[in-house]
């Protein structure tokens, strides 16, 4: 009976005291979506974020049964608790101090009990989210050498700074690849939506007009300058970084703010399908190293001034 409700993916919450203690250690993988309920322009529902992680953590269940067959993969319910949700009506955020300490306890919780892999499905890019995730992921390493891993913090950077194997493998460009121009609820995250859950796309995203990247003044024109300085003395990672931070602060900021950046109505299922293929693609090589034993460290973007994450919502 186990053997036959885990030759897939299996929810951990129907299973038994006995069920959980009969799992083999070393062969199975919890996998978890997590992103906040944060509000998606005018055409996508708030729970947008989750939405998309949880087909991505379908998707990944697919891809690692494939390469490795004797797994056990188990899915723990979703979370939908994240940091930097879009400050508008509709949004609804923690810290990233709080995210960092449920998922420390998650993981501390599932080694105890003897596991040691998590692996998240996630399509949050705030920075402070991700940045407490990935301290998580490190804590986590140092005191129980557990595995948790969010390939959404490899994936965005990536998406940001036009990596050139992501636009080639998806035939996507700047501007639609979920980049600072298209950064949210725009062509990229409608794209995804058309794929994973078309019902919940309202048809209004047709009409609806292009939000552009505002530009830089005051505090976010010095914040931009200063990564156009750090990039030129070859600081290149950390004023990549400082820019998009820039970017993100001019739109934030703005008054009135539209809730979303980009251009829905250049979204296509095509294009939301190709990124899914991608993200498990690269998803699936970060697992391969953890089951493979190796360490698994990312840095997602403002990692060099991860500090911020102490910075209060």
């Amino acid at each position: 009976m186990l053997k036959t409700m885990l030759s897939a993916l299996t929810d951990y919450v129907d299973l038994t005291h006995t069920e959980i203690a009969k799992l083999e250690r070393q062969q199975t993988v919890f996998l978890m979506s997590v992103s906040p309920i944060e509000v998606h322009g005018y055409h996508l529902p708030v729970g947008t974020d989750v939405f998309i992680a949880e087909k991505l953590l379908e998707r990944y269940a697919n891809a690692l049964l494939d390469k490795r067959p004797s797994l056990n993969l188990v899915k723990l319910p979703p979370l939908y608790v994240g940091s930097d949700a879009l400050p508008s009506l509709g949004s609804l955020s923690v810290s990233a101090k709080a995210l960092q300490r449920v998922l420390v306890d998650y993981g501390k919780g599932l080694a105890k009990q003897g596991f040691h892999y998590l692996f998240l499905a996630d399509n949050h890019g705030g920075p402070r989210h991700q940045l407490a995730i990935e301290k998580a992921s490190r804590v986590l390493w140092r005191r129980y050498k557990f595995y948790l891993i969010d390939p959404f913090n490899l994936d965005f950077r990536k998406m940001v700074q036009h990596d050139e194997t992501l636009l080639q493998e998806t035939g996507l460009r700047p501007g639609i690849c979920g980049d600072d121009p298209d950064s949210h609820a725009g062509t990229n995250e409608t794209s995804l939506m058309l794929v994973v859950c078309p019902d919940k796309v309202r048809s209004n995203y047709t009409e609806m007009d292009v939000s552009n990247p505002l530009d830089q003044k005051g505090i976010t024109k010095l914040v931009f300058n200063t990564g156009r300085f750090f990039s030129e003395i070859g600081l290149k990672e950390t004023g990549k970084d400082l820019c998009h931070l820039a970017n993100t602060l001019s739109w934030v900021t703005s008054s009135p703010m539209k809730p979303y950046m980009g251009d829905p109505k250049m979204a296509s299922a095509p294009n939301g399908e190709a990124m899914l293929n991608h993200r498990v693609e690269d998803a699936v090589e970060l697992f391969e190293q953890a089951l493979d034993g190796k360490r698994v460290k990312l840095r997602p973007i403002l990692w060099s001034l991860r500090a911020l994450r102490f910075v209060p919502e």
